[in-house]
């Protein structure tokens, strides 16, 4: 067993910092490991079944930033412990310098603001890494080190969005990129869909599971029909999401009477995504066919069946309907959540696997949700962000990417007990106004990919049932929220 050690300074930060067992590290393909970790006053063990060299991500309380994950530059492992603040500077000051590098290569021109937060980033740097034999002035330099490379980072992605869509608006007056929003019930009814359909060019219909087939063999089609129908009337372009969703909320309850028959599951899939396919073959142009596979236990189906599961699914909806587009979605992209489970495949190289195997796949979805508990995804910074779209484009298919950020840190009496806000995570609690600003950054950062074909902001309205709390464009009293007017900023400028 291998084992990297880390001094942390101040040692009281241990006892300070819960969140830092949350620790987990990556090789070489960037997919996290199984890792135990230890926490003692000053110091951090990670264990690991193979002594091999990795990096470190970590959540790490910086101020202004509040706890996101930050990294290391790839460490061996050694018997003297490395100091943790001077590494996580170091490999945050490298992701940013090889970022710039890369975009510069390509055109980009840096601000005088980038060059000013890298300079001051290298500069403290250079102190921190001189001066370890101070362990409380190396971690004070780093954590200015940390701050700064982070600032750095945020002025060259804005760079970089604004350059590449301007370049991007040169060969065409619109861009192609859906920016859609899921829908709950009948639109038609919501006072806010007026509104709504200033900001959208697309919408993601709900079809669960659970909803579709309340009882079993008999499915109710009226809620999907009608939205349908309004998107129809409206001109907007339908998303089917998700038929078959790995959650034990999105399973009808008649479903757990099967619980690990892998056979009879596999039956009423087949059936689900057959009748589906069917009943709208050539009217839902894409389908998320499956969501959340292979990344948790539910239903009693070990790793292997929910991959046989979601390839099943597959083959099915080809057959019903060849003309659709399929999409398979992943939550917690980062997997973060693999260093503690059993599962070994995970969200990129089971996408591989799919994409390998010549189901009929055309797009992976990614679920995206910075600062809430399971299933979203702890919080990171904006170059991450870019750097997670650019991983996932090496798959060579469109990226569908789903959004939800939040306006608030209270109690939401609609939303899922889980999927809270994790307030340790942000600077500050998250309002209205926070949201309006994130929301603005990582939708324009993803439509600026030209890979990416739709992002979604997963629901409408907080009034309705949802699965991340005060996620919604709009207030449990229906009124606006100060994201709509980003939103529909960014569809007027540069959406068709």
């Amino acid at each position: 067993m291998g084992a990297l050690r880390f001094r942390i300074t101040p040692p009281d930060l241990v006892s300070r910092c819960p969140d830092l067992r949350k620790a987990y590290m990556t090789g070489l393909d960037r997919t996290p490991g199984r890792v135990a970790v230890e926490l003692r006053p000053g110091l951090l063990i990670c264990y690991r079944e193979f002594p091999e060299s990795g990096r470190l991500h970590i959540p790490w309380p910086l101020d202004g930033y509040g706890t996101p994950i930050v990294a290391t530059a790839t460490l061996a492992e050694r018997e003297e412990p490395y100091e943790l603040a001077v590494e996580l500077a170091r490999g945050k000051l490298n992701e940013v310098r090889n970022q710039a590098a890369d975009w510069k290569q390509l055109g980009l021109r840096t601000t005088p603001e980038f060059e000013r937060f890298l300079g001051e980033s290298q500069r403290t740097f250079a102190h921190a890494a001189t001066s370890q034999s101070d362990p409380l002035e190396s971690a004070a330099a780093a954590q200015l080190s940390l701050a700064a490379a982070h600032a750095a980072g945020d002025q060259l992605i804005l760079a970089y969005t604004d350059q590449v869509l301007q370049s991007r608006l040169g060969f065409a007056a619109k861009l192609p990129t859906w920016l859609a929003c899921g829908l709950e019930g009948n639109p038609k009814r919501a006072p806010w869909s007026a509104a709504l359909l200033e900001t959208i060019n697309a919408a993601r219909i709900g079809c669960s599971w659970a909803r579709l087939a309340v009882d079993q063999g008999h499915y109710r089609w009226d809620r999907f029909d009608t939205q349908l129908a309004w998107c129809r009337r409206k001109r907007l372009t339908p998303i089917g999401a998700p038929l078959l969703e790995f959650r034990a909320a999105a399973f009808p309850d008649w479903l757990w009477l099967w619980e690990g028959d892998f056979e009879a599951i596999v039956g009423q899939v087949v059936d689900l995504v057959r009748q589906t396919l069917t009943r709208y073959r050539g009217k839902v142009p894409v389908w998320v066919v499956a969501h959340r596979p292979a990344s948790g236990d539910v239903l009693g189906l070990s790793e292997e069946e929910q991959v046989r599961l979601t390839a099943r699914a597959l083959q099915v909806a080809r057959e019903a309907d060849p003309r659709a587009q399929l999409v398979v979605e992943f939550d917690r992209p980062w997997a973060e959540w693999m260093s503690s489970s059993s599962f070994q495949l995970g969200p990129l190289h089971l996408a591989d696997e799919l994409t390998r195997a010549e189901l009929g796949l055309a797009g992976i979805g990614l679920e995206i949700a910075p600062g809430y508990g399971a299933p979203g995804s702890h919080l990171r910074d904006l170059l991450e962000f870019s750097r997670l779209l650019d991983l996932y484009s090496l798959l060579n298919l469109p990226i569908h990417v789903s959004l939800a950020l939040p306006s608030a840190a209270g109690d939401d009496p609609k939303a899922n007990a889980d999927a809270c806000v994790e307030i340790s995570q942000w600077p500050k609690p998250p309002d209205e106004s926070t949201q309006a600003e994130w929301a603005a950054r990582w939708v324009a950062l993803a439509v600026a990919k030209p890979f990416v074909r739709s992002v979604t902001w997963l629901h409408a309205s907080d009034a309705d049932p949802h699965l991340y709390a005060h996620g919604g464009l709009f207030r449990p009293d229906q009124t606006p929220k100060p994201v709509l007017e980003r939103l529909k900023a960014l569809r007027r400028d540069f959406l068709e």
